[in-house]
């Protein structure tokens, strides 16, 4: 086993690991987020025998195991089916160590390097029967004790520090915290950095604070609406299956509200694209804050344009967001070296 070519390889193309990951996960986030969003139409509260109810549950279970659906193909594509149950298991695991989709992406490449490698070991006839079926075992422990007591520990802290610093702000001044809420909901995409300040825009309903959600409610969809209008301005920066999610996931974004339609956009270009809708958010929950902008119920998508204390401010710091995200990830993207001909041609292979 040449270990140093094989481990550069792998890791050259995380990208492309990363596309298939987000190519498998599709279907379930699309399920999950359409189907989930028709819920709305049936208001808030559901009997357990309601047709709501259940499709509640179905965009509940699409949206939740959409990211260890990504971490199993992550893995599956450096290690083959060896890698999907070890992956699945650990993109739950970070989830519920609440190191979010990006902490999902990295185990499911760390895994299915891990695997790859295990199985690569020259064993005697006896053991190497076997070995396929333990070497996912030892893959699975291995990655996720280094998730749990590496990468989670640092992390919690991390959201209790976001948690406190939130609620000193909303103290002092809304538009600074629309800054730092939407800075957060602008860079993992509904993982734990979101999911901070969405949990402290609910949390403060409790003492008739409203503006927090205002602020969350009013970022949630600029990251995949900027990205949509990205793709629609500039379409020779994106690849072909890019522009057709892009295509097909305009309206989803704003029915549901979700934040997570944008990851199959922002995975095989993450900084780039992270960096723009960072940007966007941030500006959108600064003129959201600054303008104090209110939600007064919990919901997302269109359900939530009925609750605004000022409409016109909502669509206006949306728009803002939107462009800016779309501007701004164009911008990068046109000075990059991305060779899209290039990944379409591995896309084609791979598939």
């Amino acid at each position: 086993m040449k270990f140093w070519k094989e481990t550069k390889e792998i890791f050259v193309n995380t990208g492309l690991h990363f596309r298939t990951g987000v190519s498998y996960m599709l279907p379930v986030i699309l399920i999950g987020g359409m189907v989930g969003s028709l819920a709305v139409l049936g208001g808030t509260e559901f009997s357990d025998d309601s047709i709501w109810k259940i499709f509640k549950t179905i965009g509940e279970i699409g949206l939740k195991y959409f990211v260890p659906i990504m971490a199993a193909y992550t893995a599956y594509s450096i290690s083959d089916t060896p890698g999907i149950a070890p992956g699945f298991i650990v993109g739950i695991l970070a989830q519920q160590i609440d190191t979010g989709y990006l902490g999902a992406l990295f185990g499911g490449i760390l895994v299915g390097y891990v695997t790859y490698m295990l199985l690569k070991i020259e064993l005697t006839n006896i053991l190497q029967s076997t070995w396929g079926f333990i070497a996912p075992v030892f893959s699975t422990i291995i990655v996720s004790l280094f998730l749990f007591y590496v990468m989670g520990p640092p992390i919690a802290k991390l959201m209790n520090f976001l948690t406190d610093f939130l609620s000193s702000l909303n103290k002092d001044g809304s538009a600074a915290m629309g800054a730092v809420m939407g800075f957060l909901g602008g860079i993992d995409y509904g993982g734990p950095f979101s999911k901070t300040q969405s949990t402290f825009a609910t949390a403060v309903m409790d003492i008739d604070l409203y503006v927090p959600l205002g602020i969350c409610g009013s970022i949630v969809t600029v990251p995949p609406l900027g990205l949509c209008l990205a793709t629609f301005l500039k379409p020779k920066l994106y690849t072909k299956t890019e522009r057709q999610y892009a295509k097909n996931s305009w309206l989803y974004a704003i029915i549901g509200g979700f934040t997570e339609i944008v990851i199959p956009l922002a995975a095989g270009d993450l900084i780039r694209v992270t960096i723009a809708t960072a940007i966007g958010t941030t500006l959108t929950g600064i003129i959201a804050g600054f303008f104090l902008l209110e939600l007064s119920t919990p919901v997302l998508g269109i359900a939530q344009w009925f609750f605004y204390n000022k409409p016109l401010v909502f669509v206006l710091s949306v728009l803002a967001g939107v462009i800016t995200v779309a501007l701004i990830v164009n911008l990068l993207k046109g000075i990059s070296n991305r060779d899209i001909k290039a990944i379409e041609a591995a896309e084609e292979k791979m598939n």
